[in-house]
């Protein structure tokens, strides 16, 4: 399919031998289904469901805060559902659908499954959801009318909730896997690619089917000691090759590695050996030919940024922890996180110039007590948006001025 692009800039967040299994005709006696908050129901279990479509991204609505000018610019408000019961493992995910600016979904844990209309400002449960999940990127939105939603399954196979009526009912797909999915990553050409690495394990698996079915991928080349890989794919500026290009960095311990064909072989890049991330919390900002990672250990805490596509890696933040980099065109950010319960951590927000040069720690209100797994990015065609669930500490939003 050709690559969804729209004015405005959008993060996707946005891992050998084949163990998938179909959901189709595999109907599994422990199936998930959950209809809406009152209703139950559930997609016809041999329906793959609708593919990714060929669909400009919408033209973006009004944010009704910036567009009422009652923003607070450059500042993280807190946009918690009043009506929400935060769980003892805390919000989790929060992503943008593709082809709608002012939509995004939060898998929320046992809190259930939330949808926003309006760039964050306000949250609707859309369905009760599956109780835990392992902790990390466990929610991706597909490029498809009506929207894709995936969520990973608690069953230790590999199994996903599968909704493809905008997470209004689900049915489980695919299984026969080592472990729980955890950190899902979707190909920018092609929204039925994904690859999301395994909670706690030192594997990275493969969906080219809008997560129907997912394979184990090679591993030759990988440093020992990593778990919970987050991967990501590189955009290389084709098709062809970003399928195939995938930068991954792990927990624990191993190193940030890279490959270049789908996962047959894998290296180090340089400036990055035994860098890691923290416990549950990665991201990646590519713009162009540049890439930006955070983490900790290894050569040292920071942000590190790379201008040839992830083959070598300089720092460019003093020591500071950091777990998820996002930006826009404008600017780079970074925030800290690690994965715990009710825990007090600072976030560490740092903002940065748009090449990265030049940084600076604006703080954050007294009451953000924990940085986010993966921060969403929007624009409602004027400016950034972002969002941000900070387990215990709530849902947080960032107008950038």
């Amino acid at each position: 399919m050709s690559k969804q692009r729209g004015t405005l800039f959008l993060v996707i967040a946005l891992h050998g031998c084949t163990h998938g299994s179909t959901g189709a005709g595999d109907t599994p006696e422990d199936a998930s289904v959950s209809g809406t908050p009152d209703s139950g129901g559930a997609a016809a279990a041999d329906s793959v469901g609708p593919s990714p479509v060929d669909l400009p991204v919408a033209p973006p609505p009004a944010d009704p805060c910036i567009a009422s000018g009652t923003c607070q610019p450059n500042t993280w408000v807190n946009v918690t559902p009043k009506d929400i019961t935060i769980p003892m493992e805390g919000l989790r995910s929060v992503v943008a659908d593709p082809l709608h600016p002012g939509h995004l979904f939060m898998g929320a844990g046992a809190a259930g499954i939330w949808k926003s209309t309006d760039y964050g400002n306000g949250w609707t449960l859309i369905n009760k959801g599956f109780g835990y999940v392992a902790q990390g990127l466990c929610i991706a939105v597909l490029p498809t009318e009506p929207s894709t939603v995936l969520v990973g399954a608690a069953c230790g196979c590999g199994k996903v909730h599968k909704s493809t009526d905008g997470g209004t009912t689900f049915r489980m797909t695919a299984g026969g896997l080592p472990g729980d999915l955890y950190s899902f990553a979707v190909d920018p050409y092609d929204g039925k690619h994904l690859i999301s690495g395994f909670h706690e394990q030192d594997l990275i698996a493969e969906s080219t089917d809008a997560g129907e079915t997912w394979h184990v991928v090679g591993t030759t080349g990988f440093p020992s000691g990593g778990v919970s890989w987050y991967p990501y794919f590189i955009d290389t500026g084709a098709a062809d090759t970003t399928s195939k290009t995938w930068l991954a960095i792990a927990q624990n311990g191993g190193s940030p590695v890279i490959t270049r064909d789908g996962a047959a072989h894998w290296t180090i890049p340089g400036g990055l050996a035994g860098l890691r991330h923290p416990h549950g919390n990665s991201q990646i900002f590519q713009r162009v030919q540049t890439i930006f990672v955070g983490g900790e250990g290894g050569p040292g805490d920071g942000v590190y940024r790379s201008t040839d596509l992830g083959a070598t890696f300089t720092r460019v933040t003093k020591t500071t922890r950091s777990a998820v980099v996002w930006g826009t065109a404008n600017h780079v950010y970074s925030m800290y996180a690690w994965s715990c319960f009710g825990c007090t951590i600072d976030p560490n927000f740092m903002v940065g110039s748009a090449t990265g040069d030049a940084w600076a720690s604006p703080g954050v209100p007294s009451t953000m007590l924990m940085g986010a797994d993966h921060v969403a990015v929007t624009s409602d065609g004027s400016h950034h948006v972002f969002v941000a669930a900070t387990r215990n500490a709530g849902l947080w939003r960032y107008v950038e001025q």
